[in-house]
């Protein structure tokens, strides 16, 4: 009988790895050189682990969902035990269009076939990052937007019941629901200022 032996790396190591390539150890949050507290975290229903930015509630990136802190990291053993996986040109940066956070993560790179990620910080679905926009690209929104603004389209009355009903329908969203109440807590504001300010934010964001 083939003996085998095996040994346990703490989260200062990186564990040894036989495959031909070396993994790439999930990053989400803020730079390092930032300065803030981050952890060690895992999905309990994808069973992935992943270390991002420390916070009052946490979600994680691959379901959305409440996720699990395994260890807390300062951010310098971040930068040790990460290396290359958070250099520069490793990390794409995210936006989310819900609680309006913004940070960095190296998931394109560890999680192969897929770009439905969600917000660590809200839960919310993150938005595909579009292609990047090219001069023809940038010609034709501008004769869109000329021919919008030479027509009546935004006083057509079907076109106000259409954004109406929109309205409504994001306003009683779940969505909408959980982001405006964490928000209320957040900064000890009534829901309904906050619900107003978040489409404040939208309408502003369309222009």
């Amino acid at each position: 009988m083939k003996l085998i032996l095996g040994f346990w790396y703490p989260y200062t190591q990186k564990p040894v790895d036989y495959q031909p390539y070396r993994p790439v150890y999930l990053f989400r949050g803020p730079p390092p050189d930032a300065g803030f507290s981050y952890g060690l975290f895992e999905d309990e229903e994808t069973g992935k682990k992943y270390y991002a930015d420390l916070g009052l509630d946490s979600f994680s990136p691959l379901s959305g969902k409440s996720a699990k802190l395994l260890e807390e990291m300062t951010s310098d053993q971040i930068e040790r035990l990460l290396g290359a996986d958070i250099k520069k040109d490793n990390l794409h940066k995210r936006d989310c269009e819900y609680c309006g956070a913004d940070y960095f993560d190296n998931f394109h790179l560890g999680v192969k076939g897929r770009d439905d990620f969600f917000c660590h910080r809200c839960g919310s679905k993150l938005a595909v990052p579009s292609a990047k926009e090219t001069p023809q690209d940038k010609e034709v929104d501008g004769k869109m937007e000329q021919l919008s603004k030479d027509s009546n389209i935004s006083k057509d009355p079907s076109v106000k019941t259409f954004i109406e009903n929109g309205i409504n329908v994001l306003i009683k969203s779940i969505q909408m629901k959980e982001l405006s109440e964490r928000l209320a807590n957040r900064y000890g504001m009534q829901t309904d200022k906050v619900k107003h300010d978040i489409l404040i934010a939208l309408k502003d964001a369309i222009r």
